[in-house]
């Protein structure tokens, strides 16, 4: 910074300064189709949900537990069975905890159909950290992911 501060004003300074906030972001989604995409890598285990006590240390994914999405698009996944619905819905892409790795916000809907009886949502940040890891939700908080439309489909959609 201190070489920027000498040369303040300077176009030198302004290429600097973009270069050095432009590092590449390194991701492990796919571009497209990344509702099917978690259906078969998001871990159950990293978030807590009614899904929790069908799981076991093999069955750590919806596939893993035979559930096939109802609905499945570039920014959701949803599954709806005879008594539970299930959506995980991407509102933003991007390196949202600064650490160089690309991370989805994320609305997780977990609901039964038959009443009120059970009704939660909460906001993930969902990462991959290896082309072969399952993605996985953080301990980083994104309260506002369930006050957004999903991130492709939304008034601001890319």
């Amino acid at each position: 910074m201190k070489t920027c501060h000498a040369l303040a004003g300077s176009l030198c300074c302004l290429i600097w300064t973009t270069a050095a906030q432009a590092a590449p972001l390194t991701t492990y989604f796919p571009p497209t189709g990344l509702g099917s995409f978690l259906a078969e890598k998001f871990d159950l285990a990293s978030i807590r949900s009614s899904i929790g006590p069908r799981r076991t240390p093999a069955l750590r994914t919806f596939s893993d537990l035979g559930l096939k999405p109802n609905k499945a698009t570039d920014d959701s996944v949803s599954f709806e069975r005879e008594n539970w619905f299930h959506e995980l819905r991407i509102v933003e892409r991007g390196d949202v905890n600064g650490d160089g790795i690309e991370d989805l916000k994320a609305c997780f809907v977990d609901r039964a159909v038959s009443g009120p009886t059970y009704h939660a949502t909460k906001g993930l940040l969902i990462t991959r950290y290896a082309p072969d890891a399952y993605a996985v939700a953080l301990s980083f908080s994104v309260d506002d992911a369930c006050d957004k439309p999903a991130y492709l489909s939304g008034p601001t959609a890319r």
